[in-house]
């Protein structure tokens, strides 16, 4: 079973999810927070959230696979983009050593079409495992300390404080704040701080559903040495394939080459077969 979640949240005071118009967004939600950064009261989210992922039960029916998503995209431990055809080559020869019923994909917004006529990630997920069947979160994800979950569909979400994301010991975490806290402070990160610069727009996407300020992002971590800035934003171009996207993802796809990125050369060789 494969369980990976991100570390550390930092907040804001408020964050307005970006895309409204087909995703069932409404209200206002309150994440409860603590403020002692040394007090054993107060847990770092993503250590807790890693906690909580490992006290999911164990069934013999469903092959869990916990992740950082949106409603459009998946993302590994690095905050790389995983497409539906990386994960089924990924579990693939899981599924073959016994007889499970379903994969759940434990991940905010994995069961939900983000648009008409667009599968969810889930589908997608199962379509490139020829059909079997995929579950997914219809929101973003909530998880307790005793490995329960559900979702939420805030429009709004408010916090109290302004530092690093800790919870009262034994609180429930937020999932999607684990990976979305460099997008609050994005203003603040270095130009030379790349690692960090990419981190916060995959914040965009997953915490913010912000499609196009992630991909601005991204492009911006790659310009300053993210090989993974350069192939997410390189793959999310090629996915939205409007004119001019299919030359700036090679480009891309070179820079993440040019950085020793192995995923990068691979992509970048299948692209060019494919063009010709």
């Amino acid at each position: 079973m494969k369980r990976s979640l991100l570390a550390l949240c930092l907040l804001s005071p408020t964050a307005l999810a970006c895309d409204t118009s087909h995703l069932p967004l409404s209200g206002v939600v309150t994440v409860e927070t603590c403020h002692v950064p040394d007090s054993p009261d107060c847990v770092y989210s993503g250590r807790a959230l890693h906690e909580y992922l490992d006290a999911i039960p164990d069934t013999d029916a469903l092959f869990s696979v916990g992740l950082h998503s949106s409603p459009w995209r998946m993302y590994d431990g690095e905050m790389r983009i995983l497409t539906a055809e990386d994960l089924a080559d990924a579990i693939r020869p899981k599924l073959r050593e016994k007889k499970w019923e379903a994969v759940e994909l434990i991940g905010s917004w994995t069961g939900i079409s983000p648009a008409p006529g667009v599968p969810s990630l889930a589908d997608r997920v199962s379509n490139a495992l020829d059909g079997f069947p995929v579950r997914g979160e219809d929101g973003f994800l909530w998880l307790a300390q005793d490995g329960t979950r559900r979702t939420t569909h805030q429009a709004l979400t408010m916090f109290e404080g302004g530092g690093a994301y800790l919870i009262p010991k034994g609180s429930e975490v937020l999932a999607p704040l684990a990976a979305g806290w460099p997008a609050f402070v994005e203003d603040r990160i270095s130009e030379d701080d790349a690692e960090l610069l990419m981190r916060a727009a995959a914040g965009w996407d997953v915490f913010f559903l912000c499609p196009e300020k992630a991909l601005a992002g991204f492009e911006r971590a790659a310009a300053k040495g993210s090989a993974i800035g350069a192939y997410n934003a390189a793959l999310m171009r090629l996915e939205r394939s409007a004119e001019g996207d299919r030359a700036a993802a090679l480009a891309l796809l070179e820079r993440g080459a040019a950085l020793s990125d192995a995923k990068s050369k691979a992509r970048l060789e299948a692209e060019r077969l494919r063009g010709k």
